[in-house]
């Protein structure tokens, strides 16, 4: 299809052209990138990271996919700490994943997706030593209601540990393979 100037292009919307013979009027679907899960994310030393990010409705596969952190390539000489992936999962999807093992307080900061056709996104990622599990319900979910007795239930079925403060409980579970996903309860 060669249509000459296009009347109207816009970044996500619909796009039109003419040509001398036709005219073509369609949707135009554009890249999109994203970290999945919360924009904030909390995690207790020690604990393992994936960060995955999505990148859909893009027909070209990136050549790559770099990760920073504050601003730092991050590389993956020594898959002991850290592990870079990147997989196509679909004919318009692709995911660039980072592992962080045993993550520490010196890996808490800011980390950026970078595909080398597209825009980037971040995320920042919070290590914590346990001293302040309640910084763990920020952000975009909201804290619902555990009733105390189901507590030692909850806590011998999925091996949680928890900080127990005069009529709070704190409790973060860490989805391995879907990063970012927080669980956060708070009661009374």
């Amino acid at each position: 299809m060669d249509c000459g100037a296009a009347q109207a292009v816009e970044k996500v919307g619909s796009a039109a052209c003419a040509s001398a013979e036709e005219r073509y009027k369609g949707r135009l679907n554009m890249p999109k990138i994203e970290i999945v899960g919360e924009s904030d994310i909390y995690v207790k030393t020690g604990s393992t990271v994936n960060l995955k990010c999505v990148i859909t409705q893009s027909l070209e596969e990136p050549a790559y996919i770099f990760w920073y952190h504050d601003n730092e390539r991050v590389l993956n000489y020594d898959k002991t700490a850290k592990d870079i992936r990147m997989d196509r999962v679909g004919p318009d999807t692709t995911v660039g994943t980072l592992v962080i093992y045993n993550g520490q307080r010196q890996d808490s900061g800011n980390y950026t997706c970078s595909p080398s056709n597209l825009d980037s996104a971040s995320v920042l990622l919070h290590v914590l030593n346990g001293e302040h599990p309640a910084a763990m319900q920020r952000g975009k979910n909201s804290a619902s209601p555990i009733p105390g007795r189901w507590w030692s239930h909850l806590s011998a079925g999925l091996g949680l540990s928890a900080c127990v403060q005069p009529r709070n409980v704190a409790i973060a579970v860490i989805v391995l393979g879907f990063a970012g996903h927080l669980v956060a309860w708070t009661g009374s």
